[in-house]
């Protein structure tokens, strides 16, 4: 279509301009939900915060006013439409609902978490893991993956999941899959789970959490629940140190690493990764 047939059409009222180089037809009512579509298509934005928790049906929201997040830099307002800018849209999993694209419940958690009260976080936690719109460790893999300083709604966040955590936050299966997820979203490798490490006659070492096996790279998970008792103080330090002598690295973390320190802790694996390979 030429832009003078479109010209043409919003001249005899044939439709109506909804954004910029957006249009819907006069014959069709505007609602909340096609000016948020509109807004999302043409600042190339996705539905956020309390649009998007509308459009996933998490409980306590309406979609009673558009709001978007953009790419920093992209556009400096949109009238009538709250804005959020980040500079963390390539970490955003899209997701479409009702037509319209937003960001994925782990996100949009974490988003709410900068605009929310504590008390509005901790029933929208509720509502997500209660409808299996998320499990914890998709809420613990958000926060670790888009922790940076000055990130808007990660300490809230952070408090309000340690708060439910018991004797040391997940399962150590979880935590596994979440450290592996996490240095894949680094741009490492995937580690292999509870790799089998054998001395030179075959027989078992040890059995380590994740593992790089073409580098000899072994990394192990210190939770206190299973690792702050009396049988594991005696026994971990024997198994590492048989690691070692087997011609292994041993990269040990806590759940303190993971939460709070999610960048150190990737770095250091790439940093042995590119050690050993050399």
């Amino acid at each position: 279509m030429t832009i003078g047939q479109v010209y043409w059409r919003v001249r005899t009222d044939r439709w109506v301009r909804a954004a910029p180089g957006v249009y819907r037809s006069a014959a069709v009512p505007s609602t909340p939900r096609s000016r948020l579509l509109a807004a999302c298509m043409a600042y190339e934005a996705l539905a956020s915060h309390r649009s998007a928790a509308a459009l996933l049906g998490i409980d306590g929201y309406w979609l009673d006013k558009a709001e978007i997040v953009v790419a920093t830099g992209r556009v400096s307002r949109v009238p009538g439409v709250r804005l959020h800018h980040s500079s963390q849209m390539g970490l955003a999993r899209l997701v479409v609902r009702d037509g319209i694209p937003c960001t994925d419940p782990a996100r949009t958690v974490l988003d709410l978490a900068g605009v929310v009260s504590g008390k509005r976080l901790d029933g929208t936690i509720d509502a997500v893991l209660r409808d299996g719109l998320v499990r914890p460790r998709d809420l613990w893999a958000v926060l670790a993956s888009h922790a940076r300083p000055g990130r808007n709604g990660t300490a809230a966040l952070r408090a309000a999941l340690e708060a439910r955590a018991v004797e040391g936050g997940v399962p150590l299966s979880d935590w596994s899959r979440m450290v592996a997820d996490l240095l894949e979203g680094y741009g490492l490798r995937r580690p292999r789970f509870e790799h089998r490490v054998e001395d030179a006659g075959g027989a078992l070492v040890a059995q380590v959490d994740l593992a790089y096996p073409a580098e000899r790279l072994a990394i192990e998970l210190d939770s206190v629940k299973w690792h702050f008792n009396m049988k594991s103080f005696r026994e971990d330090p024997r198994r590492r140190n048989a690691t070692l002598l087997a011609g292994w690295t041993v990269l040990t973390f806590t759940w303190d690493d993971y939460a709070k320190r999610p960048d150190v802790l990737c770095a250091t694996v790439a940093a042995a990764l590119s050690r050993l390979a050399a």
